[in-house]
This record gives C-alpha cells, sequence and structure tokens, in this order.
C-alpha cells in the first residue's frame, strides 16, 4: 500500500504524515475499508523517515509487505476462521437433530463469522502498520495535499 501525503511533525528518524482515509483506488474495492476509521476523519501516520522529510513537504509512503499481510489477516483471516470454527460447532449440535442440520451449520457459521468480524474490527482500530518514507514529491511547501485529496502523484 502507498499513500501521498503532507508531513505534519518530525521526531529523530520518524514523521507523522497526514492525508485523508480511502483516498486512493486501493481500498475503495475493500467491504470492510469503511468499518475501521470514519471517511472524513484524517488519516495520520508514523513513518520512518530515511528520506529526511520536513514540516510541510508532500511525500509518498510505503507500508512494508509483512504489515501489509497483517492486515489483510486482520480483515480476511479472522472472519474467514471464525465462519469455519461456527459452521465446525453448528455440525457438533446438530448430531441431536440431523433435520435441522442445515439451520445449525448456516447459523452457527453465520455466528461465528460475525464474532470474528468484531474481534477484527476492535483489532483493527488499534493496529499499527510499519509505514516508510520512500520520496518527497514537493520540498518546502506546506499544505499541498488538501483534506480529500491524497492521490499519487
Amino acid at each position: 500500500m502507498e499513500k501521498v501525503g503532507t508531513v505534519v511533525k518530525t521526531f529523530q528518524d520518524r514523521a507523522v504524515v497526514q492525508c485523508s482515509y480511502r483516498c486512493d483506488a486501493t481500498c475503495t474495492f475493500c467491504p470492510v475499508a469503511g468499518i475501521f476509521m470514519s471517511k472524513d476523519e484524517p488519516l495520520e501516520l508514523e513513518a520512518l523517515n530515511p528520506a529526511g522529510a520536513r514540516v510541510g513537504e508532500v511525500v509518498r509512503i510505503e507500508m512494508d509487505s509483512a504489515s501489509s499481510l497483517a492486515a489483510y489477516g486482520l480483515a480476511y483471516g479472522i472472519p474467514v476462521v471464525g465462519l469455519i470454527t461456527g459452521a465446525v460447532i453448528g455440525a457438533l449440535l446438530s448430531r441431536r437433530m440431523p433435520r435441522l442440520e442445515t439451520l445449525f451449520v448456516a447459523g452457527m457459521g453465520i455466528l461465528g463469522a460475525a464474532a470474528g468480524l468484531f474481534y477484527a474490527v476492535r483489532k483493527g482500530r488499534n493496529f499499527k502498520a510499519t509505514s516508510v518514507i520512500t520520496k518527497i514529491y514537493l520540498a518546502g511547501v506546506g499544505g499541498a495535499v488538501q483534506k480529500g485529496r491524497c492521490d499519487k502523484i
């Protein structure tokens, strides 16, 4: 994942970069993208700053692949595990009433997926990805990325 934003604060080897959430096409297809943050809330990412960006500069940040994989696992993996676990529990519960097997399996699968999604949302709000500033686009220009704009340059 890569985003473009404005540096709002720097300290030691890190910088805080601000842009709008859901600002590019990479997240628009995802059905759970809006769950983790509101759409109008500015997104502030803390990123490693090997490029030496300063406050007010427009930069490109990229999330490392390990953080990206962890985010996908959190958003999709946990609900799928909940779905499968719920379906297995439903199958075990239906042994006493075989005529209701489909109802038990489907119902417990849905409950398991909902529980997994609830857990993922709670954990996702505190998820901190490791991002790195990889390029400085506009050096010394403050406020170049306006609210609602965060396009790839």
